[in-house]
């Protein structure tokens, strides 16, 4: 038997354990501490010790009937999108009707009108309860933060910043504030106060008068409050399926699409099909889209066949886009709703290139990003945003000229993500366009515009995603691109083929194309069998 030498096992020095131990401790302290500063910039009023009055809401703080984990175990049922979110479920104790008399104060930490009224709020909370007769109940001031409870304060129906809502004992019927004072509130919570005392040097009195104007974020911000990813799939399919029903046709036409029309069409039509989640009920659709291809391209009403049949299942009754998308304006989430697409098709690059077999050309990021050019110029009814895109990407906006230029046999892992990070930046850079007009048009100082309210993902959505300097961490915005577009958890990978489609050109790329192809299907293969 042979026997293999090994050698002797030694232990590490005195020296050794203590490098170890202070190394872990290290990092054990700033995960935790790291951890902690993050949650609390996004509070007002949390471990401030001269806002121990109000009741910031916090989780770990908050009643066990608070939170509910019931649907947890329904999560792997449901669609893309649909899956368990926590905030979804939260209901904070104070607005159930089994509290005494209290006021809500729901804000963002990034608003400068949160940040201006926060001594105002505190001041005012001190004055009612210090002017209570005995015999008053004690009123309760509390402050929810929508950067941390966005699903909270979409159900509450919160469109600004600051909102002030009070609530009469054993009352869930808020009553939203406009002009606060001691007086204001008292009637609304229905206590009484005593009289005010005109010789008390204290400021506090003075400090809670005050008009509340809050912020419209949903109109200062494109982002608002932050969408679930359920409802995002929503918005983006409804989207889709608007855009079927007026932006492929004419109003009135009754002529087919033109040829390149058709082309442009169908390579839309494909992308989607292998880059969108496997499991998402918009495959129906898309499916059927493809199967009737030919049918679809030469009359309006073949294409409104299809998409009425499949109305109800894609969209259910989710007949309006979401608050976030709308802005409070009827109907006008359809933007929003199909940037939230393209977003997903992005990811889907990275994700679902694996899947595709076939007409593999069709799978780089210099012809993806093609087709959304081409969409965008033949089916977009902005005119204006139709200009901007192609004037972009053809002077290679962004520096995509260069980013898109993959290996024909063997693309590095790190190129298919560059396409989400190109339509993120795109993307910021007509956001800050739209507002920046919107503001000067009002009149407004856009000096802090970029730090503020434009650039998406805010620095309370995802803290690492820019440094101190304002510089974006690729990797980390990838990451977060694909929390927020692409569902949770292990998806089905399912294989798509795509059939190569009669184009221009010449005989030797066809023979590259073909050599391509045949080198794919036998690595998968090979890697399926092992």
């Amino acid at each position: 038997m042979t026997r293999f030498n090994l050698p002797p096992r030694t232990r590490p020095n005195l020296k050794n354990k203590i490098i170890l131990c202070v190394t872990y401790f290290t990092i054990v302290l700033e995960t935790t501490f790291g951890r902690e500063a993050d949650d609390r910039s996004r509070f007002l009023y949390a471990d401030d010790p001269n806002a121990s009055i109000i009741l910031e809401y916090q989780l770990h703080n908050a009643p066990s009937a608070d939170y509910s984990g019931d649907e947890r175990k329904q999560a792997a049922k449901r669609p893309p999108g649909a899956e368990y979110d926590e905030e979804k479920h939260i209901k904070p104790y104070f607005l159930s009707p089994e509290n005494g008399p209290r006021v809500v104060e729901y804000y963002s930490p990034w608003c400068g009108h949160c940040q201006a009224y926060k001594p105002k709020y505190i001041a005012l909370a001190k004055e009612i309860n210090r002017r209570l007769p005995d015999d008053q109940m004690e009123v309760n001031f509390h402050a929810v933060s929508c950067s941390v409870h966005h699903w909270v304060c979409m159900q509450n129906n919160v469109k600004g910043f600051p909102t002030i809502v009070a609530f009469r004992a054993d009352s869930a019927e808020p009553q939203k504030l406009k002009r606060v004072t001691a007086e204001t509130v008292a009637e609304a919570v229905g206590v009484r106060l005593l009289a005010h005392d005109p010789l008390s040097n204290s400021a506090d009195e003075d400090e809670g008068d005050e008009e509340i104007r809050p912020v419209d974020i949903l109109g200062a911000s494109l982002n608002g409050l932050a969408r679930t990813r359920e409802t995002v799939y929503k918005d983006a399919a409804l989207s889709f399926t608007y855009a079927l029903r007026t932006g492929i046709y004419p109003k009135h036409s009754h002529h087919p699409l033109e040829d390149t029309q058709k082309e442009v069409f169908s390579d839309w039509i494909d992308l989607l099909y292998w880059t969108l989640p496997p499991t998402w009920i918009l495959h129906t659709l898309i499916n059927d889209l493809r199967i009737n291809m030919d049918s679809v391209v030469v009359s309006k009403e073949n294409l409104l066949e299809i998409v009425d049949k499949h109305q109800e299942v894609v969209n259910g009754k989710h007949l309006k886009w979401s608050d976030q998308c709308a802005k409070g304006v009827e109907g006008a989430g359809y933007p929003c709703g199909l940037w939230s697409l393209f977003h997903i098709v992005s990811i889907g690059v990275m994700e679902r290139h694996k899947a595709v077999l076939g007409s593999r050309e069709e799978v780089s990021t210099q012809h993806v990003a093609l087709t959304l050019r081409n969409y965008i110029e033949n089916f977009f009814a902005c005119e204006a945003c139709r200009q901007y895109f192609t004037d972009m990407y053809d002077s290679c906006g962004f520096d995509h000229c260069k980013r898109f230029k993959q290996s024909l046999q063997l693309p590095s892992e790190e190129s298919w993500g560059q396409f989400a990070l190109w339509l993120f930046e795109v993307h910021n850079d007509i956001n800050m366009k739209l507002i920046e007009e919107e503001w000067k048009r009002e009149g407004k100082d856009v000096s802090e515009l970029k730090s503020n309210l434009a650039l998406w993902p805010s620095q309370e959505e995802c803290p690492g995603c820019r440094d101190k300097n304002g510089k974006w961490d690729k990797d980390v915005v990838l990451k977060h691109l694909k929390k927020s577009y692409w569902p949770a958890g292990v998806q089905n990978f399912r294989f798509v083929v795509l059939k190569k489609k009669d184009r221009v050109q010449d005989e030797k790329t066809s023979w590259s194309g073909l050599f391509e192809n045949f080198v794919y299907i036998a690595a998968m293969s090979g890697f399926i069998i092992w």
